[in-house]
């Protein structure tokens, strides 16, 4: 059996250079192969743009002029895009010791969701839609109602036009997180329209949101650093637009209510981050969704699964912008008080769980 795989490019009937993504495909299809697994890659009509591309430091694949002997091949034209999934049975087959797997000869499967069959750009035209089929793939299966049906149709035109840029994941974050802090600050002002355009720029934030992460998947650029940026941002704008919504509620009406629950929501936010951002530095991440509570929802069926959606951030920053035009944001923040407690219990019944599952791990039979 086979222990590594090589991909062979042969020349298609497109340019390898066209851009889709904000990436050639010819390097996008290398960058493809090194997650999958490949370990080199043979040029069957090496070019100095072709080579040229394909010097990115993002790229560890050695080239060859010829295929180890002890490697399989997988045989794929230099102008095509495909789909993870459809490169997980491709390296799967080479691995297996099969014959030279090529593309061509790969049956239809059932795809992941908002996945693609394999597509071979020959012109702009079909430029255009593969760069569409991309896009769209980056969706994800955890997604809320809101993002799914409304935040993720802007997010990823938004970071079409933002892949053709020099902006890299984490600017758009620092910027995203900017736009969020800066309705927190008009939130504090207390009057209805500074409450209201604070909730819109909290929304936008949301809407936003997506925009790096999508960015830094479509082109190779994630990062730990950008993991961090994208989970503390969105906390960060969380804890600072309520407190702003219960500084800004105090200042118009003179009652404590309004600091009382912003105060909970601070407190119990910044102790519950705590927690989950101490486990994260253990296991080496910055992605919350690795956090044991957050996956928890995964396996749950019947109503608690068709109903966790409504929980997510991108459904509640909407119920709030939506609370904030009709001059409700003071049951909105008693309601988020309740729920950051709650988190809060949840965090801390999580942490027990995890002391004594290593507690179990290392006590002697």
């Amino acid at each position: 059996m086979a222990k590594a795989w090589c991909l062979l490019l042969t020349r298609g009937k497109a340019q390898p250079l066209r851009r889709v993504g904000g990436l050639p495909l010819v390097l996008r299809l290398a960058l493809d192969a090194q997650r999958a697994g490949a370990t080199s890659i043979v040029l069957t009509a090496p070019s100095r743009d072709v080579e040229f591309a394909l010097k990115d430091s993002r790229l560890k694949l050695s080239i060859l002029a010829q295929p180890d002997k002890d490697q399989a091949l997988v045989e794929v034209p230099d102008c095509a895009l495909i789909h993870e999934a459809t490169w997980t049975r491709l390296a799967s087959e080479a691995i297996a010791g099969q014959p030279p797997v090529k593309l061509a000869r790969i049956v239809a499967q059932p795809l992941a969701p908002w996945g693609f069959s394999p597509f071979t750009t020959v012109d702009e035209s079909n430029a255009r839609m593969a760069e569409r089929l991309l896009f769209r793939s980056l969706r994800k299966v955890q997604d809320g109602w809101t993002a799914r049906w409304f935040n993720r149709y802007i997010s990823l035109g938004l970071s079409r036009l933002l892949a053709k840029t020099r902006l890299s994941p984490n600017q758009i974050s620092l910027s995203i997180l900017a736009i969020g802090l800066a309705g927190a600050a008009l939130a504090a002002r207390g009057s209805y329209f500074s409450l209201f355009w604070g909730a819109t720029l909290f929304q936008l934030q949301s809407v936003l949101d997506g925009c790096d992460g999508e960015i830094s998947r479509v082109t190779y650029q994630t990062s730990r650093r950008g993991e961090w940026l994208d989970t503390i941002g969105d906390d960060l704008t969380n804890y600072a637009f309520f407190v702003g919504a219960s500084v800004g509620l105090y200042r118009a009406d003179a009652q404590i209510w309004p600091l009382a629950a912003g105060a909970i929501v601070l407190g119990a936010g910044l102790i519950a981050s705590g927690f989950e951002y101490a486990y994260l530095i253990r296991i080496g991440s910055g992605d919350l969704l690795k956090y044991p509570l957050s996956q928890a929802t995964t396996g749950r069926t019947g109503p608690a699964k068709s109903l966790a959606p409504l929980f997510k951030r991108d459904t509640f920053v909407m119920v709030t912008w939506v609370a904030a035009a009709l001059g409700q944001i003071g049951p909105i923040l008693i309601v988020f008080a309740v729920a950051a407690v709650g988190v809060l219990a949840s965090v801390i019944g999580t942490e027990v769980r995890l002391a004594r599952e290593r507690r179990s791990v290392t006590r002697p039979p």
